[in-house]
């Protein structure tokens, strides 16, 4: 035996007689656990291991403590044959990680780490931004984009490629004829991309965006290996692995029954059920945390050349699903609310009146919240409806443009509001993110009110109202969480610890207090202190991107739920502390 491998199994014998007390306090609790070493590290802190028990529909995932130390409890993991893997950028598990955890005592199974060969493939698109040679407005103009890159893949798919600046112009064009929405791939093959219904527009645009597709190709041809080898004339950088309270968490994640569904959105109810819709295709369905096993629900079906399914959902006080759904009558992806009856299976469509006046807007909504008298809000950009569930109509349309923001008249910004929220007085917020502010419009008098994000530009994207009647926004460009207190009217911002975060939803606080928001450039869920402004980053195990955080209300304990657009999963997290 090597020295450094003899000494590293001293040291790990000397834990194991230390952890004897501990062992034996969780004889009952932990079902599985062991410790993670390297030859280079040695106890290794922040390694996320995953643990896929044969046949289930489901993972759950736990990180490393300080002393290398890895706990599966007993509630999550139950009998059965599991294979084990683990996420640590830089390294692969030397040995196959296959243990049979049984319904009595404590298994415990060491993991031996090797140094990989294979980086490249490791690196979420936060790693490779960092590591990119490139000025920062060149980086900016890559990963600032509402519809960036990473919307619906990561940078991996970038860079190994190796087309030249001429030839990346026409795949920037084919991208651009991918319904965003309704599009997303993981390195594991889950996700589908869905082209949109008129792929020829794309053509038509000389702009990804805000960028010249001409400039972007031209930079990103100096970032991958286009100028020949196998390797990049850059080093790879990686982000620092979890410590301390990040590693106290476990995250499961629930297969779909399609590979190949978007869930861009979901809801939860009162029991504790998880609903989820495809963005691109026409069902609904709801996931047993218990089993893993999902019900789908079919909706009509679109005619032959259509795109489009599901966008936002919400239940309502009587544990019905609303949803927005794409609908024949209108254009839009977006489409008319929708009840559907979890008792009965019926399904009610609330058509939204457009009549040409403009008096309903485009007739089109994309998202939805509740307000506490029952009636739900929805918006499609600027026009805000209500619906009344007791008689199934639409009973009012508010435009919430704002007025001329001063000395930005000029600039032919055009109003925008990506998502709206409902306060406990049932008025109506959103965030009008071409212009970075907060708008309000009170559904009285129809008065449109603003305020401006504290950093300009900063786009704010999706968020939660708290039951203060606090506005928790995520800043897509700015990278921070916004909060806006509508009592107050005083706006706040928290900083993410890292440039190019790109956070693109916010939670409501939970018990403690505590935010949550996620970043698909770095494949982290950031947990947010308002209090101290600390911000600690949870690891998830895979490819990860969601638009909407939700906290269970069936249970005292701290646990958010998410779809995982990117691989087609549901997502359940449980902070420790």
């Amino acid at each position: 035996m090597r020295p450094a491998r003899l000494l590293l199994c001293l040291a790990s014998a000397i834990l194991l007689a230390h952890a004897g007390p501990l062992l034996a306090q969780e004889a009952q609790s932990v079902a599985l656990s062991g410790v993670v070493h390297s030859l280079e590290e040695g106890w290794m802190e922040g390694v996320v291991v995953t643990a896929r028990r044969e046949g289930a529909p489901f993972t759950v995932s736990v990180v490393s403590d300080d002393q290398g130390r890895y706990r599966f409890p007993r509630t999550h993991v139950e009998p059965g044959a599991y294979d084990l893997s683990i996420r640590a950028a830089g390294y692969d598990l030397g040995s196959p990680g296959r243990v049979a955890v049984t319904a009595t005592a404590p298994v415990t199974l060491d993991l031996e780490l090797l140094e990989t060969a294979d980086l490249a493939s490791q690196l979420s698109s936060r790693e490779w931004l960092m590591s990119m040679p490139g000025t920062i407005a060149q980086k900016d103009q890559l990963a600032y984009q509402v519809v960036s890159c990473a919307y619906c893949h990561t940078y991996e798919r970038i860079v190994k490629s190796r087309h030249t600046a001429e030839a990346f112009v026409p795949v920037i064009t084919r991208m651009q004829t991918y319904f965003g929405d309704g599009t997303a791939v993981s390195r594991s093959g889950r996700g589908r991309g869905q082209r949109n219904e008129h792929p020829e527009l794309a053509a038509e645009n000389p702009n990804w965006g805000s960028a010249p597709k001409t400039e972007l190709a031209a930079y990103l041809a100096t970032v991958n290996l286009s100028a020949g080898g196998r390797d990049w004339p850059y080093e790879l950088k990686t982000l620092p692995r979890p410590t301390g309270r990040a590693t106290r968490v476990i995250i499961t994640q629930y297969d779909l029954p399609r590979p190949g569904t978007v869930p861009h959105d979901m809801t939860i109810d009162s029991t504790g059920t998880p609903w989820f819709p495809d963005q691109s295709r026409m069902f609904i369905g709801k996931l047993d945390p218990r089993t893993g096993v999902s019900t789908e629900y079919p909706l009509p079906p679109l005619p032959t050349g259509r795109v489009g399914g599901v966008a936002d959902m919400q239940v309502d006080l009587d544990d019905n699903v609303w949803f927005t759904m794409t609908v024949p009558e209108r254009a839009s992806h977006f489409g008319f609310p929708t009840k559907f009856d979890p008792d009965t299976e019926e399904i009610t469509v609330v058509p939204i009146p457009s009549d040409g006046s403009g008096r309903f807007g485009d007739g089109s909504a994309q998202f939805l919240d509740l307000a506490p008298d029952g009636r739900l809000w929805m918006n499609s950009g600027v026009d805000f409806y209500r619906v009344d569930p007791g008689t199934m109509t639409a009973d009012l349309h508010l435009n919430a443009t704002p007025p001329d923001l001063p000395g930005q008249s000029s600039q032919g910004l055009r109003h925008f509001v990506y998502q709206m929220v409902v306060d406990s007085q049932g008025v109506p917020y959103g965030t009008d993110f071409p212009v970075s502010t907060i708008v309000r419009a009170d559904p009285e008098t129809g008065e449109v009110r603003y305020w401006p994000t504290l950093t300009p530009n900063a786009v704010p994207r999706r968020g939660r109202m708290d039951a203060r009647d606090r506005f928790w926004f995520a800043e897509y460009f700015g990278d921070a969480i916004g909060m806006f207190d509508t009592r107050t009217e005083e706006m706040h911002e928290y900083p993410m610890p890292r440039k190019w975060t790109t956070p693109y939803t916010a939670s409501a606080p939970d018990k403690d207090g505590y935010v949550y928001s996620p970043s698909n450039m770095s494949e982290r869920l950031m947990r947010l202190d308002p209090a101290s402004g600390e911000v600690i980053e949870y690891q998830m195990p895979t490819d990860f991107d969601t638009k909407k955080i939700l906290h269970d209300p069936s249970t005292d304990r701290t646990t958010l739920w998410m779809a995982n657009t990117r691989n087609a999963r549901l997502v359940r997290v449980e902070p420790l502390d």
